[in-house]
């Protein structure tokens, strides 16, 4: 064997010698320690175990723990929930001013009835031919020629002519208007 050779077995050897020693410390460190109980120090017997256990348990009155309360809102454990507010029973009347309030909230709370927008026509003139009245109307620099019963726009029917007014259908709500003519403005023709 060379000294290098030699020189590493020891240091083996030394490694090995160094944790045996450190394991059997630590052995002795981890070992736990046992307390003997007074009881069995005084050398006492089962017996006097027993008598000491029966003077305990006179000392504890189990009355004085008191009993368990069943609640049987508390073992139900699938109750449904609901959000739905309990119906109130109501008398007659009560139901009767009851109904009668909602009736006017709803009424209250409900949007106006429609209406036909304001005639935006001005009277031109009318002409009759043939049996026919032809009513000439202008609207926003439009000129609008059209006979009794006939459409203007698909929006307004004329439904009658005399020398005072002019009666018209809104028709999308089937309203009747009148158009007030003014003769000194516009001329009659024959």
């Amino acid at each position: 064997m060379d000294a290098a050779e030699k020189k590493r077995k020891m240091i083996i050897g030394g490694v090995l010698v160094a944790t045996v020693i450190a394991a059997a410390l630590v052995e002795v460190d981890d070992e736990p320690e046992f307390h003997v109980p007074e009881a069995l120090q005084s050398g006492r017997t089962a017996q006097d175990r027993a008598k000491k256990n029966e003077s305990n348990a006179a000392q504890l009155d189990v009355s004085k723990l008191g009993q368990r309360k069943f609640s049987p809102v508390a073992g139900e454990l699938f109750a449904s929930t609901t959000w739905v507010p309990k119906r109130v029973v109501i008398d007659d009347h009560e139901e009767e001013q009851q109904a009668i309030r909602m009736a006017q909230a709803a009424r209250a709370s409900a949007p106006p009835a429609p209406t036909a927008p304001p005639l935006q026509f001005k009277y031109a003139g009318k002409a009759i031919a043939d049996d026919e009245t032809w009513v000439f109307l202008s609207q926003s620099g439009e000129n609008l020629i059209t006979k009794l019963g006939g459409e203007i726009n698909d929006t307004y029917r004329l439904d009658s002519v005399n020398d005072d007014a002019i009666t018209m259908t809104y028709l999308p709500l089937n309203i009747k208007q009148t158009l007030t003519i003014n003769n000194q403005i516009a001329g009659t023709f024959r």
